[in-house]
């Protein structure tokens, strides 16, 4: 049975993000791959390409297949889906409903026809399937889980390249944290006309100059679109921070297993594109007090028995003196 809700927004699917971004995603029992599509076409030229999918109910499936364009929504790298049949979205041609036997694997072909005159660049678009059929108009949204592929195509020709990382920071936005882990963010800039995805380390060293660690500065592989801002978090330290209620011994504990000191320097370095290259710097302190408060206390308390020892120590000798002295 098919059910809409005219004039609903888009945002109902950022949920669907998350299935597109993983490397393979099973949802209604149906497995579709790859979870991302990355394609070079010429401006007047079909490519011809597939998608794998794999019905794993007990039952014959009917699915029924759309085709949406997406863009940037925000600096999370989330997908913002339209139903506006223009563009890539336009461009892709897929059978409208699949058949599938129970447990059966099929390739599903499919075609990407750019027009003589594209302009070069990025178009983004995503194929989902799903057992409920698509809305009829623009601005409908069929209710029913959906899974898909991205596909990320590069229309070749005169690609521009201009990104560039505009913030660097730690997390707290402050500059002094009392433990690892350390957290980090990048705000990426890509002002061309095509996906890149950054490339490289964040370097960590130590007061003294020498390497502490080094981060990979886009572990997830994030892609940042055309004239968008992308956020890119990076961790240092393995271990879990504690809540700012944890005990003040709790902390210590913590400190001790995690311990860092003193002023350190993290140089980020990436590389995009072709040959291209974006860097910046940051100065922190990690400074922990719960555990340095605790040593000055048993190093204050060890000076002062030490003193009072070498008080007692020298009453000592001096009475055997002046009883030596009066014999």
């Amino acid at each position: 049975m098919k059910k809409y809700f005219p004039n609903m927004t888009y945002l109902q699917k950022v949920s669907f993000a998350f299935i597109l971004f993983s490397t393979l995603y099973t949802t209604q029992a149906l497995t579709v791959s790859p979870a991302r599509l990355e394609v070079t076409a010429d401006p007047g030229v079909s490519s011809l390409q597939e998608i794998t999918i794999v019905n794993e109910q007990d039952v014959d499936q009917v699915y029924y297949t759309s085709v949406e364009n997406f863009e940037a929504q925000g600096e999370s790298g989330t997908p913002n889906f339209s139903t506006k049949k223009e563009g890539l979205a336009s461009w892709v041609e897929i059978a409208e409903s699949i058949t599938i036997k129970k447990g059966e694997k099929m390739k599903i072909p499919f075609s990407i026809t750019v027009p003589q005159g594209t302009d070069a660049g990025g178009n983004f678009a995503a194929i989902f399937l799903s057992t409920i059929p698509p809305a009829a108009g623009e601005g409908e949204v069929s209710v029913g889980a959906k899974v898909g592929m991205l596909i990320l195509l590069k229309v070749s020709g005169d690609i521009k390249e201009d990104a560039g990382v505009i913030s660097f920071l730690l997390k707290n936005e402050s500059r002094v944290v009392t433990s690892l882990p350390v957290d980090f963010v990048y705000r990426f800039s890509n002002n061309g006309n095509d996906r890149v995805k950054p490339v490289g380390t964040t370097t960590i060293r130590n007061m003294i100059g020498m390497t502490t660690k080094e981060l990979n500065a886009n572990p997830n592989e994030g892609n940042s679109l055309p004239n968008s801002i992308r956020r890119y978090e990076l961790t240092w330290g393995e271990e879990k921070a504690l809540p700012a209620s944890a005990s003040f011994f709790s902390h210590v504990s913590y400190q001790m297993r995690n311990f860092a000191l003193g002023v350190y320097f993290a140089n980020l370095d990436l590389s995009y594109g072709t040959n291209k290259t974006a860097s910046n710097s940051l100065t922190f302190f990690v400074l922990p007090w719960h555990l340095l408060v605790v040593i000055f206390i048993i190093v204050f308390v060890i000076i002062m028995m030490f003193s009072f020892m070498l008080k007692k120590y020298n009453k000592f000798i001096i009475k055997q003196a002046r009883l030596a002295n009066s014999k």
